[in-house]
């Protein structure tokens, strides 16, 4: 077992998470959502008759459009429209803005009702609200996060939700952490941040004077020396 890493109070008063792949098992939800487009939908299937060609074509191109959408480099309507269009471009086939869009606005509803999380998701929320606070900060569409929030149940747990599409600054912006920090009436030491990005989640809440623990899930590399780093939220003990 991992050494557990320690939260003191010293005037900490906020726990902000992520969202997607902090709490939300967004991988497995995001899969799950692919799968059902792709039955119900013939003409992808027509399109792609290997399931994990298709699969394979939007993770990719979702990833680096999200990636250039963190830095403010598109909007989220590009982003949108964008990672359904690749799937025309895999299959050597015409663009179709249309049907793109289309299948965005279907996929973007199934994946709200999806409600798997990630493993000691609920219970890390149960540990921190006997101390702290809590607060989610998202780069994501609101009406997607929020209905997440519904959908999974981890509304219960939340005090407030700040979302980068709420008002158009994404992290790591130091803009959106200031604007949590507002919202909830708190100083930068009264923050903690726990996310699985390293840049937009970590790097972005040490720039911006907050406390940080790094969430990582999947092997990426920190960007920030120093800052405490687990594979499991059960290794997170508030004290």
């Amino acid at each position: 077992m991992a050494e557990p890493i320690k939260i003191a109070k010293n005037g900490l008063r906020w726990v902000f998470f992520d969202l997607d792949d902090t709490l939300f098992d967004f991988r497995a939800n995001s899969d799950s959502a692919l799968l059902k487009l792709y039955k119900t939908d013939e003409y992808i299937s027509c399109l792609y008759p290997d399931y994990q060609r298709y699969v394979d074509v939007y993770h990719t191109a979702n990833s680096q459009l999200w990636e250039a959408y963190h830095h403010a480099e598109i909007t989220a309507d590009v982003l949108r429209r964008e990672r359904f269009q690749a799937l025309f471009r895999g299959a050597g086939v015409a663009p179709d803005a249309d049907l793109a869009e289309s299948w965005d606005k279907r996929y973007l509803d199934i994946l709200s009702d999806e409600s798997r999380l990630v493993p000691d998701a609920l219970d890390i929320l149960e540990r921190a609200r006997e101390h702290y606070l809590i607060g989610i900060l998202s780069n994501g569409f609101r009406e997607v996060q929020y209905k997440k929030l519904r959908t999974t149940g981890l509304w219960r747990y939340v005090q407030r939700m700040v979302v980068s599409d709420e008002i158009g600054v994404n992290k790591p912006d130091a803009r959106l952490f200031r604007f949590a920090e507002q919202a909830v009436g708190a100083r930068p030491e009264e923050c903690l941040m726990i996310g699985d990005n390293p840049d937009a989640d970590i790097k972005g809440a040490i720039d911006a004077g907050w406390r940080a623990v790094y969430f990582n899930r999947v092997g990426k590399p920190a960007i920030v020396a120093g800052v405490p780093e687990t594979d499991s939220l059960a290794d997170i003990v508030f004290v």
